[in-house]
């Protein structure tokens, strides 16, 4: 096999050539769910009546709250949750000039709410106007009042979590967060008000009793409570025979930086040579205990000497030690508390890019809603620009024989990078098999069939005997320097972290996370023993096992690698015609033939609406089409003067012959991810297709040649974001990053060189990546 040496590649769009707009569409028909004028009526009346009912919510409440709005919990019907649909209910709530659908409660419930006691009356009128809102009214299946969801027991003396109603409006949540800490205040309830989010409200409220809670509940805008999370971290280290080299800075590299979030790092001579003088920490000295964040640290400094395998190629990396977690044995930790460490060593230390977290939640994540947690990273990330990689959360489970929990809370951040665990090698009653989804890690999906973990690297294995956990650890340090073993996604995750600090220091780049996490994922593969179907693959491994990162960073002759980095704009959307795709690849029949890896990793627009907190998404179609024709722009609908005739997308789902779908044995099916992402928003997809695996119908259709190829991006936005954007005057996009990989499987023509002049005679500015000097030296001359 020919060595990889060649540098993967970025092109550009060619502005106005490659730039569309969106053009409009629909029609006039009435959706089929309507109902007819006699249930309008009935609907009508009952849903009127309780409406009406809210006046009584504005009578009874104290004056100084009477500026709280009140609310109503809108159950839409499952047939009618598309963004037109939602527009008609909009229609009947949006009275007076205001936007009052304000959040969901799950994942077809609208949080609505009204401001006064005129604008029920407009309400009930829009309401029984059945001729005018058909649509909207027919896609309510529900109306009922709004109360907080409580998750608390009668145990007293727990420090409680209180989330306040986000009423989208800045006056009315700032004059609520007054009445309620006045509130609190002649209840005698001591309080703290948190920071998880700007879109997050939250209160703590301490040494709970039966009565705080009863209390709580009076106050009108209260959307939850339950118990404040306490986190701890647990290790039991076993002594293992392995000895180890001491690695030591050389002075002539500039190595990357990872700043590990945890219990602090220890300073022996395995690890003080890449400890930076500078540390950050929440905790004197003695309320700390270093082992954990040891031994994470240890894996990302030692990681494949002590599995004896490549599985970053980092050669080095400074640490940044960040003491965020205390000694649970001298003090407690709790949610708000660990989130408001994370935030202020990030703030103080922000020109560190990539960050190692290998805590978290022992509590799974909801399947509709994103936790606080979760969203507290999200906004953290996007305030000072870094990228956290985070691990997927350890669940036992397995002990009495029960399927694996899903990711935890926190791990369902959507910006970070999500790291589940692999076994690294079986003993005699281990559970899982080699290169397996640990038995321990918690897997997917996260809220909204988000994918969850993204990816997975080496963490342990384990066994029950006698009714007892038995480990079978990956290999690292302990705080006074010996090599130990133990398990867990945390110690799976620094392996990443590890990687993305070896791309970022091989990438001579301004940092951009989005380029290392599509860098990361795209190199991606499933263990050749894995035998598992294509939605199990990636709801227990994500999209797979890294490649070290002179993998990544590099091809061969017989393959090439684009990246194309951009931003969308509403109403705009990308697409390359003639796009450069090797004519190399036709084979004696006339056919196209090959191997397509596609990824795109977006930024998405994030909201605190539930279910719907994804407020974005990116719609990516690859494959061929037969001429560019010439479009009747006098239409109204039309505003694109060409475009593709007899377009076809090659990454279809059902294009493709099922046994093609069902093959676990050929080399191909390590990489093969082909979903059906539907109208899900992923902010992350990946496709890897072989075009010899098409129904002979669509290899026809497809692939004959000489068909032309193209490549198209399409941003999509929900209602709420749009409607937002609309009222603050905001223009909504999203940046994205798209790696594309052509392979020549049959290693018969040398398509990195032609494409490289397919880009040239395209008119696409083009270059290899740019990579550090004595990088390429030493891929050259190894």
């Amino acid at each position: 096999m020919s060595k990889k040496n060649l540098p993967i590649k970025i092109f550009e769009k060619r502005k106005e050539i490659d730039e569309r707009r969106v053009e409009g569409g629909g029609n006039s028909n009435l959706p089929k769910f309507v109902l007819s004028d006699s249930e309008l009526y009935e609907r009508a009346e009952e849903y009127s009546a309780i409406v009406h009912d809210k006046l009584d919510d504005f009578e009874k409440r104290p004056q100084n709250r009477k500026f709280i709005p009140t609310t109503l919990n809108v159950e839409i019907n499952d047939k009618a949750i598309a963004k037109s649909h939602r527009s008609e209910i909009k229609k009947i709530f949006n009275v007076n000039y205001k936007h009052n659908f304000i959040g969901f409660t799950g994942a077809n419930n609208l949080l609505v709410k009204i401001d006064s006691p005129r604008d029920v009356y407009e309400i009930e009128k829009n309401l029984r106007n059945i001729n005018k809102h058909k649509i909207g009214l027919s896609a309510i299946s529900h109306i009922e009042d709004f109360f907080p969801d409580v998750r608390v027991d009668k145990n007293d003396g727990k420090d409680l979590k209180v989330t306040m109603i986000n009423y989208q409006n800045l006056e009315i949540n700032n004059a609520v967060k007054n009445v309620f800490e006045k509130f609190c205040i002649d209840n005698d309830l001591k309080f703290k008000r948190t920071n998880y989010s700007p879109e997050l409200i939250i209160y703590k409220i301490f040494e709970s009793t039966h009565s705080t809670l009863d209390k709580l509940q009076e106050f009108e805008a209260v959307k939850s409570i339950s118990f404040m999370p306490q986190f701890s971290v647990g290790l039991d280290f076993v002594d293992t025979d392995k000895t180890l080299e001491i690695k030591t800075p050389s002075k002539d590299i500039d190595y990357p930086v990872i700043g590990v979030l945890d219990s602090g790092i220890s300073k022996n001579k395995y690890l003080s040579p890449w400890l930076i003088d500078k540390k950050f920490s929440s905790y004197p000295e003695n309320y700390i205990d270093d082992r954990h964040g040891t031994f994470v640290s240890g894996v990302i400094i030692y990681g494949d000497e002590l599995e004896n395998r490549k599985l970053t190629g980092l050669e080095g990396c400074k640490l940044f030690d960040a003491t965020v977690m205390p000694d649970e044995l001298i003090e407690k930790i709790s949610e708000d508390e660990l989130v408001e460490n994370i935030r202020e060593a990030i703030k103080e230390n922000s020109e560190i890019k990539i960050w190692n977290m290998s805590l978290g939640s022992k509590q799974e994540a909801d399947e509709h809603n994103f936790s606080h947690f979760g969203q507290a990273l999200d906004s953290i990330q996007e305030t000072y620009e870094v990228l956290i990689c985070k691990s997927a959360g350890n669940c036992t489970n397995f002990k009495n024989g029960n399927p694996k929990s899903r990711v935890s809370r926190s791990a369902d951040s959507i910006l970070s990078l999500v790291v589940g665990s692999i076994a690294h090698n079986k003993k005699i009653n281990d559970l899982a098999e080699v290169d397996h989804p640990s038995p321990f890690t918690r897997i997917g999906n996260g809220p909204s069939n988000i994918i969850k973990p993204e990816l997975v690297s080496y963490g342990g294995n384990a066994s029950v005997v006698n009714g007892k956990i038995v480990k079978n650890g990956v290999s690292s340090l302990s705080s006074d320097g010996k090599i130990v073993s133990e398990v867990g996604t945390s110690f799976s995750t620094p392996r990443v972290s590890a990687l993305l600090a070896s791309l970022d220091m091989n990438i001579n780049e301004e940092f951009n996370p989005l380029l290392l996490k599509a860098l990361a994922i795209h190199s991606a593969k499933y263990p050749s023993s894995i035998n598992m179907g294509m939605n199990d693959r990636v709801k227990q491994m994500g999209f797979g096992l890294p490649a070290p990162a002179d993998e990544i960073i590099y091809n061969d002759e017989y393959e090439i690698t684009l990246i194309l980095q951009d931003t969308l704009i509403k109403g705009e959307y990308m697409e390359i015609l003639e796009f450069p795709f090797p004519e190399s690849l036709i084979d004696d029949e006339g056919y196209y033939y090959g191997d397509i890896n596609l990824t795109i990793v977006g930024s998405p627009v994030l909201r605190n609406q539930g279910s719907e907190y994804c407020q974005s998404n990116l719609e990516v179609l690859f494959g061929t089409y037969d001429n560019i024709k010439n479009r009747d722009t006098t239409v109204a609908t039309i505003i694109n003067e060409f475009g593709p005739d007899g377009v076809e997308n090659i990454f279809r789902n059902g294009a493709y012959k099922a046994k093609y779908k069902k093959d676990f044995d050929t080399d191909y099916a390590r990489e093969r991810v082909l979903l059906d992402y539907g109208k899900k928003y992923h902010p992350i997809k990946k496709f890897s297709v072989n075009l010899e695996g098409l129904t002979p119908a669509n290899k026809e259709n497809k692939l004959k040649s000489p068909k032309k190829w193209f490549l198209r991006v399409k941003g999509l936005f929900r209602d709420f974001a749009e409607e937002m954007a609309s009222q603050d005057g905001e223009e909504l996009s999203q940046n994205y990053c798209l790696i594309l990989t052509i392979k020549d499987n049959k290693r018969k023509h040398k398509i990195y060189n032609e494409v490289n002049q397919l880009l040239s005679n395209g008119n696409f500015n083009h270059s290899n990546i740019n990579l550090r000097e004595e990088v390429r030296v030493n891929n050259i001359t190894r």
